[in-house]
């Protein structure tokens, strides 16, 4: 179960395979071979979230002008 507020990491597994099977609880629930911990340890080591902390970052210098 993922939290509504790790919306980033929901994303991420659905984009990768993951199948959505139900949402409740402000919680997303997926059917995958890999488990949530897996799926953590894949995402934090991406280069996807590495782009979306770049992002963020050159956000900051667009909202300062």
């Amino acid at each position: 179960h993922i939290s509504a507020r790790e919306l980033h990491l929901a994303a991420f597994i659905k984009a990768k395979g993951g199948r959505l099977i139900n949402f409740d609880n402000h919680e997303f629930v997926f059917e995958s071979e890999l488990s949530e911990t897996e799926w953590r340890i894949t995402h934090s080591n991406s280069e996807a979230l590495l782009v979306d902390r770049e992002l963020l970052t050159l956000k900051q210098f667009i909202k300062k002008r």
